[in-house]
Order: structure tokens, then sequence, then C-alpha cells
């Protein structure tokens, strides 16, 4: 089996193709980019334009990279489950979408950044809900507890249970972000997913006595 397909190649490429809507208005933009907004929408943090414009897609390139290489890997193991798309949808979308609001701020275009987040992080759990339950056991995507990873059973009850939260919280959410509660947003995605965290552990230390 080849290390890289095709569509692998070709997600690389639409990640490293990112630079371009950032080099076209470069000039346009100031020296200092902000990347990191508060909950409340207040400006938290910056990047030299360099950076901004150029650093984060290409390292969204070799994250990409490396983890279509290790679909493969799961594949020849035939435990890459729903990874591999997860991979191919997910990288580059996460990636445009960063980019347009950061450059669609630093040149005043948009000012909403916690309308804007927090409706994409709202569809984002709607989508990943769904995969969550196919997710097969691995390192990077899905509720990585210290003692999960390491039982296929717990694993797959883990992630049915989160299928249903975050689904769940990808609603609760959606519906606060229309209400403009941004605050809300982020307290319902963070129970969303400890709560299949916080089960995965309790499940097994209770089968750990259960056992003695």
């Amino acid at each position: 089996m080849k290390i890289l397909t095709k569509r692998d190649i070709f997600n690389i490429i639409l990640c490293f193709c990112a630079i371009i809507p950032g080099a076209v208005v470069y000039y346009r933009l100031p020296d200092r980019v902000v990347t990191s907004w508060s909950m409340t929408s207040s400006e938290t943090g910056t990047m030299p334009k360099p950076f901004a414009v150029f650093g984060i897609p290409l390292v969204f390139t070799v994250l990409t990279l490396i983890f279509c290489i290790y679909a493969r890997k799961l594949e020849r193991k035939q435990r890459t489950g729903k990874l591999a798309p997860a991979v191919h949808i997910g990288f580059p979308a996460v990636l445009y979408l960063t980019q347009s609001i950061i450059l669609m701020y630093a040149l005043g275009k948009l000012k909403n950044i916690g309308f804007v987040t927090c409706l994409f992080l709202s569809l984002f759990m709607l989508i990943f809900g769904n995969y969550a339950p196919k997710i097969r056991k691995n390192w990077f995507i899905g509720i990585r507890t210290p003692h999960n990873i390491k039982d296929d059973e717990l694993w797959h009850k883990t992630h049915r249970l989160a299928g249903f939260t975050i689904t769940a919280g990808g609603v609760l959410a959606l519906a606060a972000t229309l209400m403009s509660a941004f605050i809300a947003v982020f307290i319902i995605i963070t129970a969303a997913i400890l709560i299949p965290s916080v089960y995965a552990e309790v499940t097994y230390y209770r089968g750990k006595s259960t056992d003695k």
C-alpha cells in the first residue's frame, strides 16, 4: 500500500495553498496580526505578519502530512474507521476558516469574532458528534484518556456516549450562539467533552474494583 494516496496529496496541497489568500493581501496587513481572542471577543494575542500568513498554513500542511501517513498505517492494520475522512475534511476546513477569520479581522472586514467562532464550533460539534461512534482507537482523534486508549471495548462505549453528548452539545451551543451567549457556548462544549472523558475513567476504575 502506498504511504500516501492521491487524495492525501490533494489535501496536503490544498492546505499549502492556504498561503495564497494571505499573500495576495500581504501588504495591506499590519505588521502584527491578531490571531486569538477571548470569549468576549477581546484581542488576546498577536503574531508577526509573516508567520500569520505563511507559518500557520505550513504548520497545518505538516500536520496534515503526519496525520495522512498515520491514517494509512492504521489502514494497513484495518483500524482506520472514520479517521481518514476526518483528516481529509477537517484539516482543510479548519485551516481555511481560521485563515479567513484572521485575515478578514486584520483587514477590518470582520467585527463579530465571537459569533463566527461559536457558530463554527457548534457546527463542528454537530458533525463530529455523528463521526465519534465510528472512530476506531487511535492516538490523535477522539476521547483519549489514559485508560480509554488501552481498551478497545471501553473506547467503543466512550465514543458512543461522546456521539450523544457532543451532538446534543452542538445543538445547545448553536442555540446559545444565536442568542449571543458566547460564554455559555464554551461551557457547553467543555461539558460535552468532559462527560465522556470522566465516564471512561470511572468505568475503568469501577471495572478494576469489580475484578478484585
